[in-house]
């Protein structure tokens, strides 16, 4: 994991006018908790009640990232197989990706590579962050295997609990830093 100390991100909200803006999408499979993530991000609340996101979600926050102020649009996109064909229309224009699995479930972890296909395929090669969120739960999946994901991918790893609010607004702040990287 990142040590969130390093970075020069400051996910703070800010009364400043934006400078630049980008579209993210944060994908991953059913109940990894991708909207519990966004809305702990966003509104920094968690529910620990499941909510199946039908389509896409949608939230914007601003983020001061060293002299600039990112206007991120948020776009949490459902994760179920028949979502997949209308997936493919939110990717349109994305600048970054968080791709997010549960920690304690194997499964939704050997679906990433599913993910990167559909990501490369839809936004071609833009910045990614994986997110092994659930953080709060016995680790199924081991840190070193998801390390060797990002090394094989260009990606930044960041462990995240949503419940715990643990590393989530480190994650959305290595996605803007990355993002700013290849736009300024």
């Amino acid at each position: 994991m990142s040590n969130p100390t390093e970075s020069t991100t400051q996910p703070i909200a800010t009364k400043r006018p934006y400078t630049h803006i980008a579209k993210a999408v944060v994908v991953g499979d059913a109940a990894v908790g991708k909207t519990s993530l966004l809305v702990r991000y966003v509104k920094g609340i968690f529910n620990p009640t499941y909510i199946l996101t039908i389509g896409v979600a949608f939230h914007v926050k601003d983020i001061v990232v060293g002299e600039n102020v990112l206007r991120l649009q948020i776009w949490d996109t459902g994760g179920q197989e028949r979502f997949g064909p209308i997936r493919q229309l939110y990717y349109r224009g994305a600048k970054g990706v968080l791709l997010v699995y549960d920690r304690s479930n194997p499964d939704s972890f050997n679906r990433i590579e599913y993910w990167l296909k559909e990501v490369k395929r839809s936004c071609g090669d833009v910045p990614q962050v994986l997110v092994a969120n659930k953080s709060d739960l016995a680790a199924k999946v081991k840190s070193e295997e998801a390390r060797k994901t990002t090394e094989d991918n260009s990606m930044v790893f960041v462990e995240t609990s949503a419940k715990d609010d643990v590393n989530v607004d480190f994650a959305f702040a290595e996605l803007s830093r990355l993002i700013l990287n290849r736009t300024v």
